[in-house]
């Protein structure tokens, strides 16, 4: 019986201290400021891709390496390079390799973080060239020989 009735003293002390402990106010955290205007929306991004374009290129026959610091040890461990050309004034993109009848005459010839070497069987200049660089992602189901799908897939500009 003692023992009940000790059980019940504490029971009834935990409530007495749950019921006392909530009459206290809350303690102050600040003001809270007026609410300001909703911003204007943001661009959609891709934080996974990178879009790096060249304009007035020359390529002599051979190799001809490009710096892109954009192409890190992420994208160069885990990533995919596409590369893409065109004629400055054109309305369309190639995509590397760019083959005329059987031969190809514009490649990737080398990647390496920090720059790729492209590698022709021509000279010419007045070109603009696209490196698409994607981190490790899953890109299935995307043709990266069209650049206008990968373009639209992406968000690029």
């Amino acid at each position: 019986m003692k023992t009940t009735v000790k059980f019940l003293t504490y029971v009834m002390m935990a409530f007495a201290l749950v019921l006392t402990s909530c009459d206290g106010e809350d303690g102050a955290n600040g003001l809270d400021g007026a609410i300001g205007p909703e911003g204007p929306s943001g661009q959609d991004g891709n934080a996974n891709v990178v879009s790096v374009l060249l304009e007035n290129q020359t390529l002599t026959n051979g190799d001809t390496v490009f710096d892109i610091p954009e192409l890190t040890q992420e994208i160069y461990d885990t990533g995919i390079v596409y590369a893409y050309v065109t004629v400055t004034g054109n309305d369309y993109w190639e995509v590397l390799p760019l083959s005329l009848g059987q031969q190809i005459i514009l490649e990737i010839d080398k990647i390496e973080v920090g720059k790729i070497t492209l590698r022709a069987t021509f000279t010419q200049s007045n070109l603009r060239l696209r490196f698409v660089l994607v981190e490790g992602t899953d890109a299935s189901g995307i043709d990266f020989s069209n650049y206008e799908e990968v373009q639209i897939h992406y968000g690029l500009d």
